[in-house]
């Protein structure tokens, strides 16, 4: 029963279908097609201007010659024609790209450059006689080369990275460290350093690593485009020592003596470094020299070293008094 009433269905719906695709309905379809045929045609045939973009690129370069900062890669051309032709232009490969010798091009021993009339001039026999080229832009129309002269530099990080309250950077590295750049040599003496792009990293928490990319140096090519950040984190932990203070700078014959003997440290340091901060670690001297020129006045003591790693270390009571004696 249910076969045959899906049947039913079917063939009631197939009617109603083909009872729509009747003549008057076909007539209308066909006069809709037609109509729109000739608005189309007459659309295209209005004389229009419009923007295209036409690769370029630069050919027969010499072997021993290294393009440092080229064209770009398209210049933008203004046409005037109908619209049947533009039509043409946005789907024919013929007039792109254009191809331009180096040797007409090089207009001294590290520059060349190309005009907008030149680039007219080889797209003109590519277009149509009735179109008309209204303007050519392009973002520069210089290119820079050299022979091969090549310097290794530093690469430094540009901008800011700081990390969350109670966290700090252990380390923070650029991979590679350094990178090759080509240019001509009186280039090469002007640059001392390669500068990744703008960085503002706040409020690090978590140890991450990202590429970044390098800062274009005009009139020059670097051997890579980007380098990997390495940011490594630790939470902060403060941690308490009793540290003996030693002397030194005394001459032969005369004893130095500090009240007290020992000084609390402070000292903050990532949670990984932890273990490193033990009190033999750390050197807290009383300089001989630096005695006060007054008796009533105390000693001041300073951290001779530390372990590295450290972040950050103060004595708690920075002054002791003290007693000088002669020995016997």
């Amino acid at each position: 029963m249910d076969t045959l009433h899906w049947q039913h269905k079917y063939k009631d719906t197939r009617d109603f279908l083909l009872r729509l695709l009747n003549k008057e309905f076909l007539v209308f379809l066909f006069f809709l097609c037609v109509s729109t045929a000739f608005w189309f045609l007459t659309t295209l045939n209005e004389t229009y201007e419009k923007e295209i973009k036409v690769a370029i690129t630069i050919t027969d370069v010499p072997t021993n010659i290294v393009i440092t900062e080229g064209l770009p890669d398209s210049v933008r051309v203004t046409l005037k024609d109908k619209g049947f032709n533009l039509v043409k232009y946005l789907f024919n490969d013929n007039i792109s790209p254009l191809h331009l010798s180096f040797a007409l091009y090089a207009k001294s021993q590290n520059k060349g450059s190309v005009t907008p009339s030149e680039i007219q001039k080889i797209l003109r026999p590519r277009l149509g006689e009735s179109t008309t080229i209204l303007s050519v832009k392009a973002e520069h129309w210089d290119f820079y080369f050299c022979h091969g002269n090549k310097k290794k530099l530093p690469v430094l990080i540009n901008g800011n990275i700081s990390p969350k309250p109670n966290y700090y950077i252990s380390r923070c590295t650029l991979t590679p460290d350094s990178v090759t750049v080509l240019a001509e040599s009186a280039a090469l003496d002007t640059i001392t350093a390669v500068y990744t792009d703008l960085i503002n990293l706040e409020n690090i928490s978590e140890s991450t690593t990202r590429p970044i990319a390098l800062q274009h140096i005009k009139a020059a090519k670097l051997e890579v485009e980007q380098v990997s950040l390495s940011i490594i984190t630790d939470q902060l932990t403060e941690v308490a020592i009793r540290v003996p203070v030693r002397t030194v700078n005394v001459p032969e014959g005369i004893s130095l003596k500090t009240f007290p003997a020992h000084v609390e440290m402070r000292v903050a340091v990532g949670v990984r470094n932890s273990g490193i901060v033990k009190p033999e670690h750390f050197n807290v001297v009383a300089d001989y020299n630096e005695l006060p020129t007054s008796q009533d006045e105390k000693l001041h003591l300073k951290i001779a070293s530390q372990p590295r790693g450290i972040v950050k270390a103060y004595i708690k009571q920075p002054t002791v008094d003290y007693l000088i004696e002669r020995n016997k």
